[in-house]
């Protein structure tokens, strides 16, 4: 069978793409199709999660790294195959790429095909740019307000010695 996924973002609204796979491949080979489309670092953790209707995470983990543990709660992406986790259309995942701040992609089972002469999984419709991978440092946004350093810090100079300023210490 083939998987049709709709993959989409709540950051950037016009952010959607149509993936085929083979429901025989595994999480792994869902996953270098999404960091290939959305050009995405390679080397950064991601995992899938199984989500309810309203895309809230399910304890289900689909991995990218393996925990060297069996757990049915966390499974390694790369043995992992579509057809053993998911099997009706509409089913929802998030595709977590940024640990950190959080951000992650909305994946939907959307279809599934019933043929077999899918070799790779390639992306059959692509709109709008993918959100970035990585934020950009807070600071460096223009909409971040900077305060004069003669406000916030006052410069003592260059310390030779703490005791300059403070004297001796008893002991």
């Amino acid at each position: 069978m083939i998987c049709i996924f709709e993959i989409s973002s709540s950051e950037i609204p016009d952010f959607n793409r149509l993936i085929h796979i083979s429901s025989d491949q595994s999480f792994g080979d869902l996953h270098e199709t999404i960091q290939n489309t959305c050009n995405f670092d390679h080397s950064q953790m991601a995992s899938f999660f199984l989500t309810d209707d309203s895309w809230r995470k399910k304890m289900k983990e689909f991995a990218l790294l393996d925990s060297g543990t069996t757990s049915p709660k966390q499974i390694s992406m790369r043995t992992a195959k579509l057809n053993e986790h998911l099997s009706e259309p509409g089913q929802k995942l998030i595709y977590v790429f940024d640990y950190f701040n959080e951000r992650f992609l909305n994946v939907e089972l959307k279809e599934k095909l019933m043929r077999t002469d899918l070799k790779e999984p390639f992306v059959a419709y692509e709109k709008g740019n993918a959100p970035a991978q990585f934020l950009m440092n807070d600071y460096d946004s223009v909409d971040v307000l900077v305060q004069d350093s003669d406000d916030s810090y006052k410069s003592f100079g260059e310390l030779e010695d703490y005791c300059e300023i403070y004297g001796e210490m008893d002991a």
